[in-house]
């Protein structure tokens, strides 16, 4: 059986005016879904980082990538602006970096390690950055985000 759909006597008017409504619809999602996902990673960066100076949460910006595209945390700007992003998130036994390495001179301010020309020389860290996994509990918040969207529909 084969139905077809008639709207003021032209076949698929009706289909294209339903692909507009849902396209403008996924683009709005989309975006909303995009900058709730921005807030939500910068504050799980905040949030299970005892020590942060908000360097690393905002680097992590949304782009529009196409009409129902959006990334958030372009690699190149992270490694630019945040190297140490990777390290925060995966820890740094699970990257596989060298963290009994020597530290740049500099001193201890408040549990950070200050990057200075007249500080001390020769200082190993005491143990590895822990893991905060940020991303992945931003992964989270989106699919319940997205999964609440869909059950209000």
């Amino acid at each position: 059986m084969k139905v077809t759909l008639k709207w003021r006597d032209k076949e698929g008017d009706m289909t294209k005016w339903a692909t507009q409504v849902i396209t403008k619809d996924a683009e709005k999602y989309m975006a909303n879904l995009a900058t709730y996902t921005e807030k939500a990673i910068k504050e799980n960066i905040t949030t299970t980082s005892r020590l942060t100076t908000g360097r690393l949460a905002d680097t992590f910006e949304k782009e529009q990538l196409s009409r129902l595209s959006w990334g958030i945390g372009d690699i190149d700007t992270l490694n630019k602006q945040a190297s140490h992003w990777r390290h925060v998130n995966y820890g740094s036994v699970k990257i596989g970096a060298n963290w009994a390495h020597f530290l740049p001179k500099g001193f201890w301010d408040n549990g950070r390690w200050v990057e200075n020309e007249n500080g001390y020389a020769g200082v190993i860290p005491g143990k590895p950055i822990q893991a905060h996994n940020y991303i992945e509990k931003t992964i989270v918040d989106l699919q319940l985000r997205i999964n609440q969207i869909i059950s209000e529909k």
